[in-house]
């Protein structure tokens, strides 16, 4: 091997190069479509992205609904930081801009292939689903999240756990993307995995809606964020997901929340049935889990 060759190799991105001649199988690679509610919410599972796109070099889309502009409370530091009122009422359309370069700077850094933004209004901080679908366009949300899943042929697609007590614009989303797959047919079903940071819980179903009913009460597989990143041992994911993070230098509070969870926990979905559970076991294989 050359000079430059191996100064490539030191790289943690050195797969983006060839040098020689060595054929490989040609394999699909692992194609994951991840749909939140708003800027920031790709953070619930941000190591396992990173895993996914730079160390088993699979695919990332993602579709954010909402604009995000319900994310004022705690922008005060940031309104300094940008010079703009973020915090207040005149400064929503500010806000909303903000945080969408905020969500693609994130994006860039997870590696996600494309981010989507449906436009969709944040009605800020609520427990109830319906604050989200009654407010909504919910033909063009459902043509959206329906068109991905048909023509993307993703194995696997990440939402936020729909529990009581999680903002209610999490539980539409969950529940939008669930009857979605439910009216795929059975053997083009993908995986749908709900993610959750910290404390290992138990969740069975979002009571009232049998449609979130999961495998087991348990998660079906948790990833610890201080697990040795592929580049160097001394590297863990907990960096990678502290640079998501700092992208979205308008939410404060968030940013306080999230560094004080250590696992990224999933639950997989009934929903998706027999293909799916299958897979959710070929996604995690060769994820190396």
């Amino acid at each position: 091997m050359s000079a430059l060759a191996e100064a490539f190799a030191a790289w943690p991105d050195a797969m983006a190069f060839s040098f020689g001649a060595v054929e490989k199988e040609a394999v699909s690679p692992l194609k994951v479509l991840l749909v939140v509610a708003h800027p920031d919410d790709e953070s619930e599972c941000a190591a396992l992205i990173y895993r996914i796109t730079h160390e088993a070099g699979g695919v990332v889309d993602q579709i954010v609904v909402t604009n995000g502009e319900g994310g004022h409370t705690y922008a005060a530091l940031a309104a300094s930081y940008y010079g703009l009122p973020l915090h207040k009422k005149e400064g929503r359309p500010h806000l909303i801009r903000v945080r969408r370069k905020e969500q693609l700077r994130a994006s860039r850094t997870l590696g996600i292939r494309h981010t989507h933004f449906l436009g969709q209004k944040d009605t800020g901080v609520t427990s109830h689903v319906n604050d989200a679908l009654d407010e909504w366009d919910l033909s063009l949300v459902n043509r959206k999240i329906s068109g991905m899943l048909r023509r993307g042929n993703y194995d696997v697609v990440l939402v936020l756990l729909p529990t009581p007590e999680t903002h209610g614009h999490h539980k539409a989303v969950a529940l939008l993307v669930l009857e979605a797959v439910e009216n795929l047919s059975a053997s083009q079903r993908p995986a749908v995995v709900g993610a959750r940071t910290g404390e290992r819980e138990g969740f069975a179903e979002l009571p009232g809606f049998p449609l979130t009913r999961t495998a087991g009460a348990a998660p079906a597989w948790s990833f610890d964020r201080r697990t040795p990143l592929r580049c160097h041992p001394a590297l863990d994911h907990s960096i990678i997901v502290n640079w998501a993070v700092s992208e979205h230098k308008s939410q404060g509070f968030f940013q306080m929340e999230s560094s004080r969870r250590s696992h990224e926990h999933f639950w997989l979905f009934q929903a998706g049935g027999d293909t799916a559970r299958e897979r959710w076991g070929n996604f995690l294989e060769r994820l190396g889990a």
